[in-house]
């Protein structure tokens, strides 16, 4: 008789274990669901840092222009009219502005214009001026500089007469333009990711001490809360998938945001000949025009230049 009650007792701690196990795994789940969720609100938000002065670059004349995307945002931007029959628009870094905080895009801006491109800086959404909250790493600056591109050929210029020069964040916006404007003329890339996964989860640590495993988290709440996509953000494949251009990769060495790994994958990817990484030393992230501008100018001209020969 002790025997025979003794089993139901076993089958019911059992059952309760079984339960106990059932509210950790959920408890468990929420909190991982949760934290990604808070980690991915905090890594979407762009920060703001309003231009809030005139353009210093060595031009003779400037239009403040007004870009509409096609999802209905304004985005404001700097046009120096040159002429010539070249242009090239400048895709500034994440929690940047068009003048890049220390005027980089307003160098390499005075050193196109003076290899006689008219050149276009604009402020990505959710920066500087432009309306918008967020980044998505460029599954939506795509449009930004689809829009920038659309204003500029409206200016007269051919769309392979258009250099696109991005950086960081700038930079994977370029590469992945060629998804929506695969005839541009030239893709500069100084300092790109190679895709959303791989940067997000090197980074996960860095920005938000949590590790890497987080990844699936994070990105799972971009997409559900935010509409964004990671999967959509894969500028490797996209090198990868039209060996048709040629491609200049610009990387610092010593990079601690995005390593250097990135710009060598990218480099491996392109089967164009004619695609070129340089590899900078002694330099933090995005700071090649910084520490080498004669050899960056050099670098910049010679490829736009082969890639859109002077008219």
């Amino acid at each position: 008789m002790e025997g025979r009650a003794a089993k139901p007792r076993v089958r019911s701690l059992a059952r309760l274990a079984s339960s106990l196990v059932g509210v950790v795994l959920v408890a468990g789940a929420i909190g991982y669901l949760s934290l990604s969720y808070v980690i991915a609100d905090r890594f979407t938000l762009a920060e703001r840092h309003p231009i809030g002065r005139g353009p210093q670059v060595a031009s003779a004349t400037y239009e403040d222009v007004a870009l509409r995307t096609s999802d209905g945002l304004i985005l404001r931007g700097w046009f120096f009219p040159v002429r010539g029959d070249r242009a090239a628009i400048l895709i500034h870094g994440r929690h940047a502005n068009r003048a890049e905080f220390e005027g980089r895009s307003e160098h390499i801006a005075d050193f196109l214009i003076a290899d006689g491109f008219s050149v276009l800086l604009f402020d990505l959404r959710g920066h500087g001026d432009s309306e918008g909250s967020r980044f998505s790493l460029g599954q939506f600056e795509r449009l930004d500089v689809a829009s920038a591109i659309d204003y500029v050929s409206s200016r007269g210029f051919a769309e392979n007469r258009i250099a696109l020069l991005g950086i960081s964040l700038g930079a994977s916006t370029a590469i992945q333009e060629l998804l929506l404007h695969p005839k541009v003329g030239a893709v500069i890339a100084d300092s790109s990711y190679t895709d959303a996964s791989t940067i997000v989860q090197e980074k996960l640590q860095q920005e938000a001490g949590v590790p890497g495993w987080f990844t699936p988290g994070v990105l799972l709440m971009t997409r559900v809360a935010f509409g964004l996509d990671g999967d959509q953000v894969r500028p490797i494949e996209i090198v990868r998938t039209h060996p048709e251009r040629a491609i200049l990769f610009i990387h610092c060495d010593t990079d601690g945001l995005i390593p250097v790994h990135h710009a060598r994958d990218l480099r491996a990817a392109s089967a164009n000949p004619a695609s070129t990484l340089w590899i900078a030393h002694d330099c933090e992230h995005a700071a090649a025009s910084d520490h080498f501008p004669a050899e960056y100018r050099m670098r910049v001209t010679a490829f736009v230049d082969s890639q859109i020969p002077p008219g």
